[in-house]
């Protein structure tokens, strides 16, 4: 079989596409995962869907063109990836805002995976969530929504990135995943609440007592009682939040075409 610098091309702009997905996806955009492995996969997936998806009329002439049509590609990729990264970053978010109420934000830790500073909670929800997303297999539905991709808005389609209703989808996504966080953060939250409540009528009954330092030890355990009562329902609001990724991606697409 002879490969045509048009062939070559085409498998360019499919990698670039699946390039763009492994800068933002869970668990395979991670710094903890070998460049090697991420590459390899990469060449892997394009060659795989090298001959089965919709071919373009035409290849743009000139470097400038091609570079362009590259980057739009990266483009379409890293917003697949983003939506689905948004699921386990509105959880890890819920643990942050239950750690900042329990005190406990102070105590940073590196987070090999992202290679940033992190919260101990949040490190905690953050792996949870990457647990169940696994389970729900969510990790399919990110592989099958870059194979759906190609076909839904095909290489080199029309891509309207000054769509104003498409920027109104993200705004609206994010919005989504953060009152997401809250409602998973919500039982530490007011546990915590009522705590500081006590603590207040119990500083102008009795204010020789130090309800400072008292709540330093009250508040992380109440915090934790309230994350072990919110686990049991990871599973089914990730599951839930795993369906709304793929119909968000397909909204996407539609705004994008």
């Amino acid at each position: 079989m002879v490969i045509t610098p048009s062939q070559i091309a085409v498998f360019l702009l499919v990698l670039a596409r699946i390039a763009g997905l492994f800068l933002s996806a869970p668990i395979i955009s991670a710094r903890s995962v070998p460049a090697f492995i991420k590459i390899g996969l990469a060449v892997w997936l394009a060659v795989t869907l090298w001959f089965v998806i919709p071919l373009p009329y035409g290849i743009p002439e000139g470097n400038v063109l091609f570079v362009m049509s590259l980057l739009l590609e990266v483009f379409i990729g890293y917003i697949i990836g983003f939506v689905c990264n948004l699921i386990i970053q509105s959880v890890q978010a819920a643990g942050d805002i239950a750690d900042v109420q329990m005190g406990l934000s102070v105590a940073n830790i590196l987070s090999p995976t992202t290679g940033l500073m992190t919260s101990i909670i949040g490190s905690l929800t953050f792996y949870i969530a990457l647990v169940v997303f696994l389970v729900a297999n969510g990790h399919h539905m990110v592989f099958s929504a870059i194979h759906q991709s190609f076909t839904a808005l095909p290489i080199l389609g029309l891509l309207k990135t000054s769509n104003v209703n498409f920027i109104y989808q993200m705004i609206e996504l994010i919005n989504f995943f953060w009152l997401t966080a809250l409602r998973l953060a919500a039982p530490s939250l007011i546990l915590i609440f009522l705590s500081d409540f006590s603590f207040g009528i119990v500083s102008r009954v009795a204010p020789q007592v130090n309800v400072f330092m008292l709540g330093f030890q009250v508040k992380p355990a109440l915090g934790l009682l309230g994350l072990l009562l919110t686990i049991p329902l990871f599973t089914k609001q990730i599951s839930e939040l795993i369906g709304t990724m793929g119909g968000e991606i397909a909204k996407a697409f539609m705004l994008l075409r």
